[in-house]
This record gives C-alpha cells, structure tokens and sequence, in this order.
C-alpha cells in the first residue's frame, strides 16, 4: 500500500466532533492507555480556529484506516478555559471534561495534550476534506435498538468498546458504528456501517443493556453507574465519512 502522497504521507480521514464533552467520551474510550490529543491553530477559515484532535485507527478493505477526530475550540469552550497539558474525563456518578494541569486525582482518566507551534501538514490535509474521502463501508440498517446494542457487545471487551455515532441525516438521527469483519476475501476487513434511524436523537450519551432472564433491557443514562450494565457510549459529529447520503430510492449498500 502507498502510504505517501505528492506532498508526504496519506491524511486521515477528519471527523468533526459536536463539542468537548463528545470529543472526551470518544478519546476517552480505553481504561487501559491514556490518549494522546494533538492542539494547534488552523488558517482555514477567515478567523481561523483552535483545534484538538486525537488520531486512531479503524480495520478497514485494505489495512487499517487512520481516524482523525477533532474539536474546535473556540467553538466548544469558555474562551477562559484554554487546554492546559491534561485533558480530564470521568463518567461515574456524572459527566465531566475539563483541563488541567495536574493528574493527581484518581477520579479522572487524563489524556496528554501536545502543542505544535505550527499547523501540521498532515492533519492539515485532513481538514480538507476533499483529499480524505474514504471509500464507502456497506451500510445495513439495524431493525431497532437491540440488533444495534448485540452488535456493540460483540466488538467490546473488558478494556475497549468501540463508540456509536450520532449525526444529523436530514430530519433524520442516525445511530450507528463500523464493524469489521476480517479476512474478506482479498481485503484485511469487510467494514460494514451498522446502523438505525429515526426522528429523534437519544435522551442521554449513554444506552444501558443487560441480557438476563430470558430478556433485554435498554435503557438510557447521562452517566455511568450500576455495572451490572453494558454502557455504550454515543458520541455526537458533525460530518459522517462512513457512510454514503444517498437518495433514499437508490442503494446505500
């Protein structure tokens, strides 16, 4: 695989996160590594902007895709509370993400933020989202909540789970994740965009799932707290590059 360009290595795909909050459940995601969030400012508009992003990857045809997910600043924050050098995050007994200096509280997971002094290229071609199209996963519309939620258990462990998506399609929410499925024929992975819509979107960031006798539960949650649950995290973006808007009367597939 051609991993540079004309001008250098390939970009990631940019993935615009609503706000802060969102951007820290997904960054946030793993109990068992502190994440590494990359801040700097960005020409790219008339007055420009402060961006954080974190970069990670997702199984996808051939290899492995590069994510960057972003926040800007300016936009999602009290101008008076500029990042510091730790991003810290909690979702028990109530949500929370704020900066600072110090990771002395336990309470907190902390992600470390690294400064540039100037733009980097690479993340700078991935805000230019006409060089980081990604080629289409196949898009399965979920019966409901529940085919959504089983999926969701099946791709998570006792350390990871990956997030479920939340954006605007028209009038329509979309709620959905990429699931991969290894060893498809040529390809490392068969990505597929499992998903649901409907005209609403959902009343808290978190759905709780419990599977025992002989039923499911489902519920939702601003936080996380009985453990007894399953929690699946949904995070809010602006833009989906994983899956295609086409015309309801044509294929999504």
């Amino acid at each position: 695989m051609n991993l540079r360009g004309r001008r250098g290595p390939k970009p990631p795909v940019a993935l615009e996160v609503s706000d802060l909050l969102n951007f820290a459940r997904l960054a946030m995601g793993r109990v068992d590594v502190q994440p590494l969030l990359w801040n700097f400012s960005t020409n790219r508009s008339k007055r420009g902007r402060n961006v954080l992003g974190y970069l990670s990857t997702i199984p996808y045809w051939r290899g492995n895709l590069p994510v960057f997910a972003f926040v800007s600043i300016d936009r999602s924050i009290d101008p008076k509370d500029k990042p510091l050098a730790y991003l810290a995050y909690t979702n028990l007994a109530g949500e929370k993400a704020f900066f600072t200096n110090s990771t002395g509280d336990p309470k907190y997971q902390y992600a470390a933020v690294v400064e540039t002094e100037e733009e980097p290229e690479l993340f700078a071609l991935s805000l230019d989202g006409k060089k980081t199209r990604p080629e289409m996963p196949v898009s399965i519309k979920a019966k409901n909540v529940n085919s959504l939620l089983r999926m969701l258990v099946m791709m998570s462990d006792n350390v990871a789970s990956p997030p479920l998506w939340l954006y605007e399609r028209g009038a329509k929410h979309v709620l959905g994740l990429v699931a991969p499925f290894f060893d498809y024929y040529e390809a490392n992975a068969l990505p597929v965009f499992f998903y649901i819509e409907g005209p609403g979107a959902p009343p808290a960031p978190f759905i709780r799932y419990l599977s025992a006798q002989d039923r499911e539960e489902i519920s939702y949650a601003s936080f996380v707290t009985e453990m007894k649950y399953f929690y699946a995290r949904i995070v809010k973006v602006n833009n989906m590059p994983f899956h295609s808007l086409m015309p309801r009367n044509k294929r999504s597939t």
